[in-house]
């Protein structure tokens, strides 16, 4: 290989599209180019955010000017004064009205020149309290009602507890575009590791590491893009003292901060859910969003087209890591299991029936080849 596989990446050229990715990237695609101000990309630590905040908006909005801030603090001056500076305003000092007078004059001199403006908040564990009237102070202003002005949260599971928290539905409500980057499976660190290896220049990227090398490096890792990058540079450099040719289970360690633990860190469940018209197979849709709107009507995040679902006819709601069904006044109701519910906490295999559909939920399993995906749940369809 010419260079390190795993250090010095060079943006979009050395940037892995799997499902996982290419879902998010379909998701800033929409979230970008909507007229709502906030979006979320939550996931773990080294679960790519950044990244793909970057190539995202490298891809869908290339002439936007982007400010970006590290976590927030309570102070509502504080967070505009770090907005100001992110858009090149250095070593202002004015009060709160002043501030919020100078951000109204450059957003809309920029929404004039047809410009985005982008404000992206990186490793945000929560939404201080004092930065709420600031959200929605933003979200009033002409450039969000015509798109041109976004805020992108990049958070973990503690915002996602966060928006969901009852005391903040207010944020919920603001927050209509969320999506969460899982860990990659076996088979996708396999591919990543290939993909970044073939990248340096190695000329049989499918021998480098053998398929026990890749289940350590996938367990050590928990299938986090991060950290996977430090677990195969750390097993290639051991391969080469050693003078062997391929990357085997011995040259695999655990980190120096994983040392004394009893197991490899677990991969978190991705749900999935089966969709059938008439017990035909429609499609498996990935649910890696918080809350999923299901009805006849083309708004619906899943449109399912057929005259026994009502226009708006159910939510699937995630909360506390499981899922809940809730009839929206439908004409003909929802079942679960074949009895006839309100609201219903789901598990494992449980079958949701919507008209003539049936949903199954499928806990821990994400889309197969079995059965046609659709996507990422911005702009899901299902037709019957």
């Amino acid at each position: 290989m010419s260079r390190d596989p795993f250090v010095g990446k060079s943006g979009e050229l050395d940037f892995y599209t799997g499902p996982q990715h290419r879902d998010a990237l379909n998701f800033l695609d929409h979230a970008l180019h909507s007229n709502d101000l906030l979006l979320a990309l939550t996931g773990e630590p080294g679960a790519g955010k950044s990244t793909t905040m970057n190539v995202g908006l490298t891809r869908h909005l290339p002439d936007a000017v982007v400010a970006r801030l590290g976590a927030l603090s309570g102070d509502p001056l504080d967070f505009l004064e770090r907005i100001v500076t992110g858009f090149g305003f250095e070593g202002v000092k004015a009060s709160h009205d002043e501030m919020r007078g100078l951000l109204t004059v450059f957003l809309s001199h920029q929404r004039q020149k047809g410009v985005t403006t982008v404000i992206v908040v990186d490793e945000i564990e929560a939404v201080p309290s004092g930065v709420m009237e600031e959200l929605g102070w933003l979200s009033l202003l002409e450039p969000v009602r015509v798109g041109r002005l976004k805020l992108a949260m990049l958070g973990d599971e503690r915002l996602e507890r966060q928006m969901f928290a009852p005391r903040m539905q207010a944020l919920r409500q603001m927050v209509r575009w969320q999506h969460r980057l899982e860990p990659l499976g076996v088979d996708e660190t396999r591919d990543y590791l290939e993909f970044h290896v073939e990248g340096a220049g190695c000329h049989e990227p499918g021998l480098l590491f053998s398929p026990d090398a890749v289940a350590h490096i996938h367990a050590y890792s928990s299938g986090l893009p991060g950290r996977i990058d430090i677990v195969a540079r750390q097993a290639i450099q051991r391969a080469a003292e050693a003078g062997d040719k391929a990357v085997r289970r011995g040259h695999v360690q655990l980190l120096k901060d994983q040392q004394g633990a009893a197991t490899a860190p677990r991969r978190r469940a991705v749900a999935s859910m089966d969709i059938l018209l008439d017990h035909e197979p429609k499609a498996r849709i990935r649910l890696n969003t918080p809350r999923l709107l299901l009805g006849r009507h083309p708004w619906n995040d899943v449109q399912l087209d057929h005259d026994s679902v009502s226009r708006y006819h159910a939510m699937l709601v995630r909360e506390g890591g499981h899922w809940t069904v809730v009839d929206l006044n439908s004409t003909n109701g929802i079942h679960v299991n074949e009895r006839s519910v309100r609201q219903q906490r789901l598990q494992h295999g449980d079958v949701v029936h919507i008209g003539r559909f049936r949903l199954v939920l499928n806990e821990g399993s994400g889309p197969t080849q079995t059965l046609p995906s659709v996507g990422d749940m911005s702009d899901t369809m299902v037709l019957g």
